[in-house]
């Protein structure tokens, strides 16, 4: 009798050490793909900005052309950019939401994986 509750308890104690190692598993893929996912965006945020800072100084340095003064060419370009991050903080509770919706989706990409894999 003591051996197959011995046998039990053994193979309990195997059962919950692999469930242990399959949820630290699957925190180090989620943890994996929320870091890839933020320094993809990291990468492409330094691209994005030095192009759009040469942009503005080109687009400034044509309406400098236009309107005759170098000044005025920039703070056209200025206004323009406040314009953008006055929009962008109008709409923060959407942009919010995307980024929020975005971050579920990469830490949930695997559940939908599974649970496609599951009902074939």
């Amino acid at each position: 009798m003591l051996s197959f509750i011995g046998k039990w308890k053994d193979k309990l104690t195997d059962y919950v050490d692999m469930r242990v190692r399959i949820m630290k598993l699957d925190l180090i893929e989620r943890t994996s793909k929320v870091l890839s996912f933020f320094t993809f965006t990291i990468v492409c945020f330094l691209l994005v900005l030095p192009i759009l800072l040469f942009m503005g100084i080109g687009v400034a340095e044509f309406f400098a052309d236009l309107v005759g003064s170098r000044g005025g060419g920039y703070l056209i370009i200025t206004g323009i950019y406040m314009l953008m991050l006055g929009t962008l903080f109008l709409m923060r509770k959407q942009v919010i939401r995307k980024f929020t919706d975005l971050f579920i989706k990469v830490m949930t990409d695997n559940q939908d994986e599974e649970a496609d894999d599951e009902k074939k």
